[in-house]
């Protein structure tokens, strides 16, 4: 026992011992631990400043390559055009030759037109024989005369006179208007291929003004806006007018007369109806069984009569009733279909022959080209002359068309509600009595 009791103190102290020996050990690695921490926390942090470092020259760096990229993109873009310039093909110097000319053909032409349209001032009869130097020269001198309307003076020049006769005469140029005063008579005047010539005598109150300008005075001067085109108007019958209108023109004046014929009897017809004798019921009972009446002899009212005093079987007596009422309806509407087809087709004629006539000035465009408006509108005018005739046919045709139709309405409704009247007779219909068989 006393051994086991040694035995036991010497494991204990060996027990205390080794937690001892334990914690010991445990409290170094720890220190050492905490040292290596620290150690790597400091070069984490140096590693961090660095990298940042390195990042900013590396940024910097990146974006001076970009820089130089963008720059040797645009010179490569650059050499690449002077590249292309060089290696063109024939194809594409070709093409970019005949746009030049496209371009220089249509300034050609521009300038032409506008000499074309001052020919009469330049004297120029064919613009396209002139070279570039003497197209050049005579827009300047258009050029100069323009600047010279702005102030106006009198120049002296040989004036051939309404009566034949040549004088010097002071003209007064204001542009499109020009005037000239020669031995107390005043004109507007026109330059004809070069030479002056008189186109109109004026007033004394014109010659007059005319005096106060040349001494520098002020005056008032009329004008005509029209250039004396006014007084060029022909005098135009209807007749011209309507052979302007061409072939079209024909049918649609057909059509016209067509509907005046029968309007014109249409509306005689209708005028010359009796009127409708109005009838209370017990009235119209008692003339049916009397048989007295006071229609007109042979007037729709007395055949609607006769048949409800003829025709004792109620109905037989309404279909008799009804059929005439019928044919009385053909006979009022007969024809007017006429004026409503003359209503409806005349305006139609009219677009065609417009179609046909716009065709027309379209194939004249094309031989003279457009440059002179007066071909232009002259056969537009033309080609409009049939759709005003359609229209001047169509819309009195459409009115008469109404009126008739709404007069024979009327008639009919009235002779509708008299057979109404009369199929409201109730008379009773006679029969045979039946007879009676003898017995034997």
């Amino acid at each position: 026992m006393k051994r086991l009791s040694i035995v036991a103190a010497a494991l204990t102290l060996l027990a205390l011992f080794s937690v001892n020996s334990n914690a010991a050990t445990s409290a170094k690695v720890e220190a050492e631990f905490s040292q290596r921490i620290t150690s790597a926390q400091k070069t984490l942090s140096a590693t961090e400043q660095r990298i940042s470092k390195e990042r900013a020259a590396l940024a910097r760096e990146i974006n001076r390559l970009e820089r130089d990229v963008r720059a040797l993109e645009k010179e490569s873009a650059a050499a690449r055009r002077l590249e292309d310039e060089k290696n063109l093909s024939l194809s594409k110097m070709q093409e970019r030759l005949d746009g030049w000319i496209t371009q220089r053909n249509y300034q050609n032409n521009l300038i032409q037109q506008f000499l074309r349209q001052q020919g009469a001032e330049l004297n120029v009869t064919n613009s396209a024989e002139l070279t570039t130097e003497e197209q050049l020269g005579h827009i300047s001198k258009i050029a100069s005369t323009s600047e010279s309307w702005l102030e106006p003076r009198f120049t002296s020049v040989e004036l051939a006179q309404t009566n034949g006769e040549v004088a010097t005469a002071a003209m007064l140029d204001l542009g499109p208007v020009k005037w000239a005063i020669t031995d107390g008579t005043a004109y507007t005047v026109n330059n004809d291929a070069g030479e002056w010539l008189a186109v109109k005598a004026l007033p004394s109150e014109a010659y007059e003004a005319l005096n106060l300008l040349m001494t520098g005075a002020e005056a008032e001067l009329a004008f005509d806006p029209s250039l004396s085109n006014f007084d060029q108007i022909p005098e135009e019958t209807i007749l011209n007018h309507l052979e302007k209108g061409g072939v079209w023109a024909l049918p649609i004046l057909l059509f016209a007369l067509l509907a005046l014929v029968i309007g014109i009897l249409k509306a005689i017809q209708l005028m010359r109806l009796p009127q409708i004798v109005s009838f209370t019921p017990a009235a119209l009972r008692n003339a049916v069984a009397s048989g007295k009446s006071a229609f007109t002899p042979g007037g729709m009212q007395q055949g609607l009569f006769d048949i409800a005093r003829e025709i004792r079987s109620p109905r037989e007596r309404d279909d008799q009733l009804f059929l005439q009422l019928q044919e009385y309806r053909i006979t009022l509407e007969k024809r007017l279909t006429a004026i409503a087809i003359t209503a409806s087709v005349a305006p139609l004629l009219g677009l065609l022959g417009t179609v046909s006539g716009m065709i027309e000035t379209f194939r004249m465009m094309t031989l003279f080209g457009s440059g002179n408006p007066e071909v232009v509108s002259g056969g537009i005018s033309q080609a409009l002359i049939t759709t005003e005739l359609g229209l001047v046919v169509a819309i009195p045709a459409l009115i008469v068309h109404s009126l008739l139709s709404r007069k024979a309405r009327a008639y009919y409704l009235s002779l509708e509600n008299f057979a109404v009247l009369l199929s409201q007779d109730s008379t009773p219909e006679v029969s045979t009595p039946p007879r009676e068989v003898a017995s034997a």
